[in-house]
Formats: C-alpha cells, sequence, structure tokens
C-alpha cells in the first residue's frame, strides 16, 4: 500500500489538503490531511500539488507520411509522455484506404503493445468510408469491443483519406445509433487546393506562404459543416485540433442549440501565432492546421474557460530538422507537425494557470477528467477518487526548469519553446500506483497497458 500525504490535492469537488491511499494500483481513500501512523510506502507531498495524471487524446507516434516516419515512435513517445505527466495518451490507426477496420486496430497494437511506458488506446481512421464493406457495421462492432471513436477526414482529397459530406452523414448517423464518437480534421478541401496554388511556388515568402494558404476560414466553415451534418443526424462530432477563434464560436453557438459537438485545441495555438512563419526557421513550426493569430488564440482561451471549447490535447507529431528541411521552398513538402506531449502539462500551468488564463482545477478539467469523460475511460481515468487508477502527480508549483530538446526523452532534435522558463513539470508521476517518472527521467521499461473504451460522454463543457 502507498500514502501520499499532504499535497494540495485538485480533485472533481475542489481543492484541498489531501492524504491519498492507494492499493492494487487504485486509489482507495482520499481524506483530509493529518498526522497518521504509517508503515506502508510514502511519498511526502507537503507543499505540493497533487495532479491527477494527463490524458492525451491526440498523439502521433510512429506515423508513416509519405517515405517518412516521425521521429518518435511508441516507445520513444511514451518515454517523453510518462516522464512528463501524460499518463494515458490515444494514437490513431495508420492503415490505407480498405484495410478492416479491426485489422487496422490489431496492427497498430502489435507494433505499440510491449513498447509503451504510459498507459494507452487507440482511435480508428476511416481514410476511405466507400472503400469499405459495410462501414457502420464495422464501427459498431469495434466500438462495441472498446474501441469506440473514429477520426474522418475533411481534406486530403489526393491521398484518398478525405470524406466528403455524405461520408461524414453516414459516420454520423451511425454514432447517433451505437453512441461513437466521430472526430472530424475539419478543413475546406477545395478552398485549401485554391489558395495553395497561389502560394506554392513562392519563395520569396518563405514559410509564411503556409499561413497565407490557409486562412481561417479554411477552417470554421468545415466546422461549420460538420455542425450541420451532427445536428441534422444527432451524432457525436469531435472536432480536433481547434486553430481558429471562430470555431469555438460555432461550436458554442450549437451546442446551445443542443448540438452533440466537442472541441479540442493545443498548446500551439494557444502559446503561438503566425509570426514563427517570419522566423528563418519558420518551417518547423508548419503543422496542420497552421498557427494563426494572436486574437485566434485569445478566443480559444477565452472558450477553454468558457466551456465551448473542453479539452486540451496536443496532436504531438515529431519530425527532425532534416525531415522538416525537404521542403525546399514548397509549403506543400513540409510534414506537417511538431513536439507537444512533453512540454504540454508545464506549458499550460504556465501560460495558462500562472498568467490567470484558467483556474487551476479547469486546468485538470481539460487536460484529465474531459478527456476521461470525451473518450470513455472515466471513471477510471482522468480524476482523484476512490476506484479510479492511481494515476497521480507530484508538482513542485516554484521549481523552474528551461526547455532543452536535448534534455528531453524524445528522439526529436528541436522544439518550439527551447530556452522557454517553464513550470509545472511534475516531480513525480505515479502510474496505477507506481512510481514510474521522476523529475523528467522514466524509471523502468515500458509498462503501459491498452485501454478498451466504454461510451463517450458529451455532457462535459
Amino acid at each position: 500500500m502507498l500514502l501520499i500525504s499532504g499535497g494540495k490535492t485538485v480533485t472533481e469537488s475542489g481543492i484541498f489538503t489531501a492524504d491519498i491511499f492507494v492499493d492494487g494500483g487504485k486509489i482507495t481513500e482520499v481524506l483530509p490531511h493529518k498526522k497518521r501512523a504509517w508503515d506502508g510506502d510514502f511519498a511526502d507531498a507537503r507543499g505540493k500539488l497533487i495532479l491527477p495524471g494527463v490524458i492525451d487524446p491526440h498523439v502521433h507516434f510512429k506515423l508513416p507520411v509519405g517515405n517518412i516516419v516521425t521521429a518518435d515512435d511508441f516507445e520513444s513517445g511514451t518515454r517523453a509522455a510518462i516522464a512528463s505527466g501524460v499518463t494515458t495518451v490515444i494514437d490513431y490507426t495508420t492503415q490505407p484506404p480498405g484495410i478492416p477496420l479491426d485489422q487496422a486496430v490489431l496492427k497498430r497494437r502489435a507494433e505499440a503493445d510491449g513498447n509503451v511506458y504510459c498507459d494507452y488506446s487507440l482511435h480508428c481512421v476511416i481514410p476511405s468510408w466507400k472503400s469499405l464493406a459495410d462501414p457502420a457495421r464495422q464501427m459498431r462492432e469495434l466500438a462495441s469491443g472498446g474501441v469506440p471513436s473514429f477520426k474522418l477526414f475533411m481534406i486530403y482529397e489526393d491521398r484518398g483519406m478525405q470524406s466528403d459530406d455524405g461520408d461524414l452523414f453516414a459516420a454520423l448517423s451511425e454514432s447517433a445509433a451505437c453512441g461513437s464518437l466521430i472526430c472530424v480534421h475539419a478543413e475546406s478541401e477545395r478552398i485549401l487546393k485554391y489558395f495553395l496554388s497561389l502560394y506554392k511556388n513562392r519563395p520569396d515568402l518563405g514559410a509564411m506562404a503556409h499561413a497565407l494558404a490557409r486562412p481561417a476560414f479554411t477552417e470554421w466553415e468545415a466546422v461549420q459543416r460538420g455542425l450541420t451534418w451532427a445536428e441534422v443526424t444527432g451524432g457525436n462530432i469531435y472536432f480536433v485540433h481547434l486553430s481558429a477563434g471562430k470555431s469555438a464560436e460555432k461550436i458554442a453557438l450549437a451546442r446551445k442549440a443542443g448540438v452533440r459537438a466537442l472541441g479540442e485545441t493545443c498548446p500551439q495555438y494557444l502559446t503561438l501565432d503566425d509570426s514563427v512563419f517570419a522566423r528563418p526557421d519558420g518551417h518547423l513550426f508548419a503543422t496542420c492546421p497552421q498557427i494563426k493569430k494572436r486574437e485566434d488564440s485569445d478566443c480559444l482561451w477565452a472558450a477553454l474557460k468558457k466551456g465551448a471549447v473542453s479539452v486540451i490535447a496536443t496532436d504531438s507529431c515529431t519530425f527532425n530538422k532534416t525531415q522538416k528541411d525537404m521542403w525546399h521552398g514548397d509549403i506543400t513538402k513540409i510534414p506537417f507537425g511538431m513536439p507537444g506531449v512533453e512540454t504540454s502539462l508545464a506549458l499550460m500551468y504556465t501560460r495558462g494557470v500562472l498568467e490567470k488564463k484558467i483556474s487551476l482545477r479547469r486546468l485538470t478539467e481539460l487536460m484529465s477528467l474531459n478527456p476521461a469523460k470525451a473518450m470513455g475511460l472515466y471513471p477510471r481515468k482522468g480524476t482523484i477518487k476512490a476506484g479510479s487508477d492511481a494515476d497521480l502527480l507530484i508538482v513542485d508549483p516554484g521549481e523552474e526548469r528551461r526547455v532543452d530538446h536535448a534534455q528531453m526523452q524524445t528522439r526529436c532534435d528541436w522544439n518550439p519553446y527551447d530556452g522557454q522558463v517553464l513550470r509545472g513539470f511534475p516531480e513525480k508521476v505515479f502510474l496505477r500506483g507506481k512510481l514510474a517518472a521522476r523529475n523528467g527521467a522514466p524509471l523502468d521499461g515500458p509498462g503501459g497497458q491498452f485501454l478498451p473504451r466504454s461510451r463517450p460522454d458529451l455532457s462535459i463543457s
């Protein structure tokens, strides 16, 4: 048995100084702190914060894109996650069109099982609805088997991965019937192609061409269409990596009207703006969708505070400098993505809580409780209460660390926040009651498990 004693503990009901008792990997009791006789394992958390383990429901490890693969695979990616307080991640299947969905999940699990440092689950990508035999049946079977979320892309027509409005309508209709969640990458394909044709051969603009080619309306117009089909079908829609402030505004209005919709945003859209593309290394910051303007960041922070956007994820997708440099001035050839998982908690604590954009309790809702509920992991994950997994973080609120990719667990050779001084990195990370990491370094080998999930809960805010 383990006692974590005397920390300022963030729970669903409030924040108080608590003693947390753990046995068999589960929290057994959470009691007000007092001096106690104890002869079991002990962790002194006096003067520290105790937070629930972070759940990152949007990562890409060992992701193949064309003829390259991300710098981080499941081993290094989850090593980076556990070191920084992320105790659960949800990755994606990576199969080409036409492959049965259950086979895609089994293949991805074979790559991950035995190689993960934190617990994990999977979203099932549907790269082409039309190429599947009875896709609705396949969705139902996977959802009942513990994989209840499916990702559709409104772009990538040239890769054979685009879902048109009819595909999205059909998937949302099935989600209404079986309770699954449709995760949507919302951008407008044909408008994007038009703007890309204008800016793809503009080396004089450098990486700023990336921002010019993807104006904010290419996202929020697609969000509006997705919300329309969710309203008509009664389906469950979850918009990933929102970057535009107007997208959040549209989701807020739709939710007030009863549409079953949730939104997720990422640290890069909250802490950076499109001025990064004017840097000599601006192409490193290319993501899809791209970082937008400061007013978009401000709007997204407000949406997080008010509940219009309910989840902070990372979309962590690490390409190293050599891979990023492949663009040679053509923005259509930049591998999209950046490191995120290893700085997410500290960045949101520093830029969110310490700068008073969100409260500490709201931070744990956005990064632990809400992802757990939205992804069908609650109450096993995402909260500090009796019966839940003992995924717990001890954080010294006064400790500062300077971001240095060379001192991190990732295999990526750069970080968008290199040199910044942040607070909120965990001193100790417990995974199911076992001390799994200390001061940014895992203590043992891979000990993560695959997590079957239940029906998503869209009642969060």
